[in-house]
């Protein structure tokens, strides 16, 4: 599974890919700007981008998100440290981890995302984890087609 890093901590950012690369995955990043990652994002074609909701210089995460969903088909796993509600990102993430996430439970979500982005129920979820959506009505927008909105079902 290929993942996309959008983190602007220095010290995050590298942490992240170490411990997904060490975990097995391949990880194209970090990038602290949402333009360049937009751009790295649609000729990598990440499987996942594990997208910050607050980057530095007033950039927002959830419009990355919004536009690699819509653009690409590439699925987000947003991630903050902030109190934030993930209501207003349903239509085009997979879900949110809060920070501070220790390296094992990092790894979890990113696998039960990878489940669940594969059509599967996940084995497990981690606290750290809100999900948007029921895992097994979550799929990814058909090709050449408007984004289909992945929302709370039941």
């Amino acid at each position: 599974m290929k993942l996309l890093v959008v983190e602007d901590d220095p010290l995050i950012g590298p942490a992240i890919k170490a411990v997904m690369e060490n975990a097995g995955y391949t990880v194209v990043g970090p990038l602290r700007d949402a333009a360049k990652a937009t751009r790295l994002g649609a000729r990598e074609q990440p499987d996942l981008a594990l997208v910050d909701v607050y980057l530095a210089g007033g950039e927002n995460g959830l419009t990355l998100a919004r536009k690699l969903w819509e653009e690409h088909s590439i699925p987000s796993l947003l991630i903050t440290g902030f109190d934030h509600r993930g209501e207003e990102a349903r239509d085009f993430a997979v879900g949110l981890l809060r920070k501070p996430v220790m390296p094992d439970a990092l790894v979890d979500a990113v696998g039960a995302v990878g489940e669940i982005l594969a059509g599967l129920r996940p084995s497990s979820i981690p606290p750290a984890l809100e999900l948007f959506g029921r895992p097994d009505r979550v799929s990814a927008p058909a090709p050449q087609s408007a984004p289909q909105p992945m929302r709370r079902q039941g």
